[in-house]
């Protein structure tokens, strides 16, 4: 229970209430008002493409507490994507005073992982759970193949054949909120063939062995959050109650796009029979994860589960011009009866607030996907030359990400700057695949696949002439490409750094060897020779790759080159694919997916690739299908994959706010032309005769350098913490290299040694409070499962740290009640609103003793003096935060030195807290106006990037 509310709450809501009626009035529509100011009860707000509900809900949350309505804590509001959570949580900051008590705004997985994380123990589950990723779902599987009961499904030609079908299958089962038992029921009342019960008898036994599998060794993979925290409702009701009470006020955006198993999470919470105040936003027409597990029929049977439920519709649109709203609205019309429209006896035709009508979408027609790709970028250069429009005002949408590679060759041919905006894409990228081909080579020198590809990358810049012959002479004598370039001097720098990465790997991590061999290459020097952002990405994307095997090391016992390669060999056939970087605030053309698209949008949008098996592509059903009698949602009467398909047409034609083109060609390589896609047709609008003739194709063979303009406010940061202040206050280079241009780092064994100690201590202290320990020893066995064996010298650095820790954790223990108060906080998040930008950061405790408050710090470093504790900039900040979020004055502050066992006390005044507020805002100043001067010096030998930075080297020559 946060201590908040043992606090003068009517004074902070006094304190809301007048800091809010400050700000600028925002002026909302009828509709919009109407929606905000809802009283009491269940509500379903039906808001249309860029009706602006996302202010609405933000809003609504002002609203609410500054009308003493509700706390933030007892408002929930839950959405689809992290992405959509944080642009609310960022609105949300805008409107509300500083240093308030956050609303839970987050995603359904966050809000379900937050729950089992603190209640996991009340139903038998270790707190300490890894959630999977699908493909590291993939590996388990796989791992364990041989032991699912697997007969028809584990043919031994393909063992792995069925693997992501059983992942999907099972994913949907949790989708629908079927447990194994639920299954297995369903199994035994089928009247079907031996054959088929055989078959739906091997995957019930599978699917009730893999969450056993998944219990036993800890694991959770995003289904099972979702299901488990049903679990616990159902089955501890004086929890439920508890959240019940907590949650006055319900908020649940992108309704549509929730499945069976989420919305009953919000029944339980909010059930129709107690007329909730719960508020449900959404469009049924923008519903597009049904591949996702959506279930549409959410939003469409609300009005009957919620009778009493009152309803607004948004109409208003504030995006797009008349002429195209008017398209859209012809197309998704399509889709009755299976429409809230329908349903309700409603007309959701948009009306824009534009002033102009704007143009009608606009339809290209031509021969090939070539010709088609250089017409849209003609078009792109013809407005460009008006002046009315940037690069960064256009978007190329596609059905699929594969679509989009003419496009790219077409804007690298007239030299036009452009992104790729999407969710998948990090290991195609050049800069990343030369070091997957590296560690390929490392794990196996006879690979000459991996070995060309890797002396064709731009990190060593071999001459193609010399690494052609050194291919032609291994065919010619018959040998590998490895044994031909051991025979040149010319590659010896590569079979070298090979060798000795094979050799260094036995004892150091995939981080720190591949660490060594990029730093070796001077191929960061490179990047930052020329900081365009062409190179921001590539050392963005280089940085996401490390963090990448970071994740994956400290998630395995035991990894080295051959077990990280065998991974991913797992992986990227099951299709893993990690996001590649993207940099906000850029003048560039986005290339992304239709899915991509939603809740984007751009002046001018070129929807591509329109042709009938593109776009609607083929409803290619599922290998394992969920029987129907296990579907728990409402099917629709029509076709429902062409009706998703509309829905997902209709998002892209919304994206546009002035000019909309529809592109497609008549050959795609094939032997017949294609038909223009069906939902063309249903736009009402003539098709093009003849394909365009007179296109420039390939006027420009040779490839112009991207001239990438530099980036808006390219060092602004969104938020800062203080270990960003830290380090800029230490160096600003080094500041710019780790938190702007994300350059990657080498593993540091005392940074993971001291998450493993805080993660511990929170984990311990958590579950005390509960009074679930057995007793202190516990702390060991949350010790070992909290251990990341990372960045250390080699395993038996590993082994004596780890028995460091436990002496200092035992010691810990029984000395504590002595030295600490009871913990009231406990890794308590704050967020600072008081600079120009949040500043946000964890509190490691705050203890309540003898009627006063205590803030407490842990250190797992060095043993300092009395002068350093009480000019530590990190209490001061914490001592700030408590004061401003959490309405605590703390007496002491105090840092806790664990090795040592040794609690330093020191306190801060108001003039020490003021004097900080200054001293950040200058820090904040600085960064914005891309002050970064280095300051050189002997403590540059500890730097991550020592090895790359100029100045170090110019000091040292100095």
């Amino acid at each position: 229970m946060s201590m908040v509310s043992t606090l003068d709450s009517g004074a902070i809501i006094k304190c809301y209430t007048s800091l809010m009626n400050q700000d600028e009035k925002i002026v909302l529509n009828q509709k919009q008002k109407e929606a905000v100011e809802h009283k009491n009860g269940p509500i379903l707000i039906v808001a249309g493409a860029g009706t602006g509900k996302t202010r609405v809900i933000t809003e609504r949350i002002k609203y609410l507490i500054s009308n003493n309505l509700a706390k933030p804590k007892e408002i929930l509001a839950l959405t689809f994507t992290e992405k959509g959570a944080n642009e609310m949580l960022g609105r949300v900051d805008k409107i509300m005073p500083l240093g308030y008590e956050e609303p839970w705004i987050t995603t359904f997985h966050s809000f379900a992982d937050r729950l089992l994380r603190e209640e996991a123990l009340e139903i038998g589950l270790d707190p300490q759970y890894i959630i999977l990723t699908k493909p590291q779902s993939f590996a388990l599987v796989k791992k364990n193949l041989f032991n699912l009961n697997l007969k028809y499904f584990l043919p031994l030609g393909n063992p792995v054949k069925f693997i992501d079908a059983i992942l999907t299958f099972f994913s949907r089962l949790q989708d629908e909120e079927v447990y194994p038992k639920d299954f297995e029921k369903w199994r035994k009342k089928l009247n079907s063939s031996k054959e088929e019960d055989g078959r739906w008898g091997e995957l019930s036994a599978a699917y009730q062995i893999y969450q056993q599998i998944k219990i036993k060794e800890s694991f959770m993979d995003f289904g099972d959050l979702i299901l488990w925290v049903i679990k616990l409702f159902k089955e501890r009701p004086s929890i439920l109650s508890r959240y019940k009470n907590q949650f006055k006020y319900i908020l649940l955006d992108e309704f549509q796009d929730t499945n069976f198993a989420q919305f009953e999470i919000i029944q339980l919470l909010a059930p129709p029979k107690d007329k909730p105040n719960l508020m449900v936003v959404g469009d049924d027409s923008q519903s597009i994860y049904k591949f996702r597990g959506a279930a549409i029929s959410n939003i469409l049977d609300f009005m009957g589960k919620y009778k009493n439920a009152e309803s607004v519709y948004l109409l208003k649109n504030y995006r797009t011009t008349q002429n195209i709203l008017g398209g859209a609205y012809k197309l998704i019309k399509h889709n009755n009866p299976d429409t809230l429209e329908s349903k309700l006896g409603i007309s959701k035709n948009l009306t824009s607030e534009r002033r102009e009508k704007g143009h009608p979408p606009k339809i290209l027609l031509a021969q090939t996907g070539e010709e088609e790709a250089e017409m849209v970028v003609e078009e792109i250069r013809k407005l460009i030359k008006s002046k009315n429009y940037s690069y960064k005002d256009f978007a190329i949408l596609a059905r699929a990400n594969n679509h989009l590679d003419n496009f790219v060759w077409a804007l690298k041919r007239y030299g036009i700057p452009y992104q790729i905006i999407g969710n998948r894409g990090l290991f195609n990228q050049p800069e990343v695949s030369q070091l997957i081909n590296f560690l390929r080579v490392c794990q196996d020198i006879s690979d000459s696949a991996s070995l060309y590809g890797l002396l064709n990358s731009e990190i060593l810049d071999y001459n193609p002439q010399n690494i052609l012959s050194a291919l032609n002479s291994s065919k010619y004598k018959n040998i590998t490409l490895w044994e031909s370039i051991k025979e040149r001097e010319y590659f010896s720098f590569i079979t070298k750094e090979v060798e000795m990465a094979m050799n260094s790997s036995k004892e150091n991590s995939v981080s720190a060897v591949l660490y060594n061999f990029i730093v070796n290459t001077k191929y960061p020097e490179k990047l930052l020779e020329n900081e365009n952002v062409e190179n921001t990405l590539k050392t963005n994307n280089l940085n996401l790759f490390f963090r990448y095997i970071k994740n994956y090391e400290s998630s395995e016992k035991a990894s080295s080159i051959n077990s990280f390669v065998e991974f991913l060999d797992v992986m990227i056939p099951a299709g893993e694919n990690p996001a590649q970087a993207v940099l906000e605030d850029i003048d560039t053309v986005n290339l992304l997916t239709v899915h991509g698209s939603k809740g984007l949008e751009f002046s001018v949008v070129f929807m591509v690739n329109l042709t009938s098996d593109r776009f609607p592509t083929r409803n290619r059903r599922d290998p394992i299908e969920i029987p129907e009698g296990l579907i728990k949602e409402t099917l629709p009467i029509g076709d429902y994959h062409i009706q998703e398909e509309r829905r997902l047409f209709y998002v892209g034609m919304t994206r546009a706010k002035d000019f909309l083109y529809l592109t497609y060609a008549k050959n795609y390589g094939g032997v017949k032309d294609k038909k223009p896609s069906v939902f063309i047709n249903e736009l009402e609008i003539s098709l093009p005769g003849k394909p365009t003739e007179g296109l420039p194709l390939f006027q420009n063979t040779k490839y112009k350098k991207y001239p990438y303009p530099e980036k808006e406010n390219a060092f602004a940061p969104t938020y800062m913490s203080y270990s960003q202040i830290n380090t800029y206050n230490q160096c600003p280079l080094q500041y710019k290299y780790r938190y702007v241009l994300k350059m990657p780092t080498k593993p540091s064994h005392a940074l993971t040694f001291g998450q493993s100690i805080h993660n511990t201590l929170k984990i311990f202290h958590t579950q005390e409070r509960k009074g679930s320990l057995t007793g202190d020893l516990d702390i060991l066995k949350i010790f070992e499962k909290a251990f990341i064996p990372l960045g250390y010298e080699n395993s038996a650095h590993i082994k004596k740290r780890r028995e460091q820790g436990k002496e200092m954790l035992l010691n810990y223990v029984k000395t504590r009640k002595g030295n600490f108060g009871v913990p009231k906080f406990i890794e308590e998040k704050f967020k600072l609103t008081k600079f120009e930008v949040p500043l946000l950061g964890f509190i490691d405790r705050i203890d309540y003793k003898n009627g006063e408050y205590e803030i407490i710090d842990y250190k797992t470093g060095s043993l300092k003096n009395q002068n350093f504790v009480d000019k530590n900039e990190q209490l001061t900040i914490y001592a700030m935060a408590a004061k401003d979020c959490f309405g605590i004055t703390a007496k002491t502050l105090a840092l806790y030195f664990i090795e040592d066992n040794v609690k330093i006390n020191t306190a801060r005044t108001e003039k020490d807290l003021e004097k900080e507020k200054g001293a950040i805002d200058e820090v904040i100043t600085s960064i914005r106006t891309s002050s970064f001067e280095p300051k050189a010096g002997q403590r540059c030998r500890y730097c991550d990037f020592s090895k790359i930075c100029p100045a170090y080297r110019n000091y040292l020559n100095y």
